[in-house]
């Protein structure tokens, strides 16, 4: 049983807790919050997963669900771990905020780490492959409409931070 914190609009903890999968009613101001970050190297490319077939098959970043009593960094933490076989520290990732564009709250992080993707051990339940992709790569991907839509979301508005971030 996986136990999940529900979340208000603005991303804070309500307090309630319910089970991952059940039937729970939410109101218009409830949510569960999912954790993903996106990995750069520094050749600028990132680090792309394809699910699994059981996961949907989709290209996506690493990522999931924050658990009862969990800090959506901590999350990511414990993602990168649990899919990629990867120990990263909390100090190296750079905290995004987080987007609601529908039901989850979406926390989103930067890692600009160089990973040997021969150093990986995926987690075959969930993921089926990992590889670097360019900027313009993962758009064409995007645009196929074989991205995990909120991944594709998020990428865009990570590139639209990393902009900003240029031009000061």
């Amino acid at each position: 049983m996986e136990l999940l914190d529900v979340y208000d609009s603005q991303a804070k903890k309500t307090g309630r807790v319910v089970e991952r999968g059940k039937d729970n009613s939410f109101t218009e101001n409830e949510h569960i919050a999912v954790a993903i970050i996106f990995i750069e190297n520094s050749n600028n490319e990132f680090l792309i997963q394809k699910t699994s077939t059981e996961k949907g098959g989709e290209y996506s970043s690493t990522g999931g669900h924050v658990n009862h009593g969990e800090e959506p960094i901590n999350t990511i933490i414990r993602e990168v771990k649990e899919e990629l076989g990867i120990e990263v520290k909390k100090e190296e990732i750079i905290d995004l905020g987080y987007q609601l564009f529908d039901f989850p709250i979406r926390f989103f992080y930067y890692l600009k780490k160089d990973i040997d993707l021969n150093e990986i051990t995926i987690q075959e339940e969930e993921v089926e492959s990992v590889s670097y992709k360019t900027i313009e790569e993962i758009n064409n991907i995007i645009n196929q409409g074989l991205m995990n839509k909120a991944h594709g979301i998020l990428f865009q508005k990570l590139l639209e931070y990393k902009e900003k971030i240029k031009s000061i």
